[in-house]
């Protein structure tokens, strides 16, 4: 399955289903999109995706996506070399289609303090540790196909 920025929202409404269903955070429903968003513009910018990645190619070879729909360039020596220059930069940060600028255990971090100061959330039970842990732990296990 292909991820793009829609994957990357549905991988933070993930995250947020998980630490309120254990019940290590607690806020009104009301605002569960807010804090859905919030979560994604702390996290997109640090996450691409294979579409994010595409693009980055195709503007490697200088080429619009536009003009590729209907022709074979994806499949291109020059593009698979470009795409592989681009995802060559992420090194071992690539994760279920996810291509990540920043180590998994800083954005744990990110999200944890992000939590502890949410003027969104009521209530936070766990530690910071722990609030990393169990957030690495949904970003190390998201399955993008089991996501309705």
């Amino acid at each position: 399955m292909v991820t793009n920025r829609e994957s990357v929202r549905l991988l933070c409404k993930s995250i947020i289903n998980r630490l309120e269903n254990g019940k290590a955070i607690s806020f009104p429903p009301r605002l569960r999109q807010i804090v859905q968003d919030e979560l994604f513009h702390l996290v997109g910018p640090s996450i691409l995706t294979d579409q994010d990645l595409r693009e980055r190619a195709l503007a490697k070879v200088g080429a619009k996506a536009e003009q590729l729909n209907d022709t074979q360039f994806t499949d291109s020596e020059q593009f698979k070399a470009a795409r592989a220059i681009v995802r060559t930069s992420f090194g071992d940060d690539e994760l279920n289609g996810f291509y990540f600028q920043r180590s998994v255990k800083a954005l744990g971090q990110a999200v944890a303090e992000y939590l502890m100061r949410s003027s969104h959330i009521d209530d936070v039970y766990e530690t910071d540790d722990d609030l990393e842990k169990q957030v690495v732990d949904v970003i190390k296990h998201f399955d993008l196909s089991a996501v309705h």
